[in-house]
């Protein structure tokens, strides 16, 4: 009985692990979809079963932190950030998703002039794009091996 508890027990502690990590959230630069305070359950086995996708909220390691942002170019994809407007490609992302604009030209990378995604690599926005929130348009973007997994959304 005691082994049949424990093999229980492990099991499920594996698979949270895995599917469901608890996340917690400090800041607002993901508000109103994560909200800061609370948690975000990361999905570390997804990445591995499906290719990344436009809208996926990463978190991700930089400069030995832990970060959320949301994705919106793909390797290879031409990013652009404009006049309040964030272009893949030359089309206008379209997307539910509310942000903050105030401060939008916070960096360099792929700010008024287009930049190319490398190869294996991401380019990830935080929802709220004011000055004091750090992503890609700061430090550029993203190995895709430093992505820690996807959140449950």
């Amino acid at each position: 009985m005691i082994k049949k508890l424990l093999l229980i027990i492990v099991t499920l502690t594996v698979m949270a692990w895995l599917f469901a990590w608890p996340y917690p959230v400090a800041g607002d630069c993901m508000e109103p979809a994560v909200k800061d305070g609370s948690y975000a359950f990361v999905n570390r086995m997804l990445p591995y079963f499906r290719a990344y996708k436009i809208g996926d909220i990463a978190v991700f390691d930089h400069e030995q932190k832990a970060w959320i942002a949301r994705i919106v170019a793909l390797e290879n994809d031409v990013i652009q950030i404009s006049d309040g407007t964030i272009l893949v490609n030359g089309i206008v992302l379209q997307d539910s998703v509310k942000r903050n604009w105030k401060d939008w030209k916070y960096g360099s990378y792929g700010i008024e002039q287009p930049l190319t995604v490398p190869i294996g690599h991401v380019y990830v926005l935080s929802d709220d794009l004011s000055a004091h929130h750090d992503d890609s348009r700061v430090f550029g973007p993203i190995s895709e091996k430093y992505i820690e997994g996807l959140v449950w959304q």
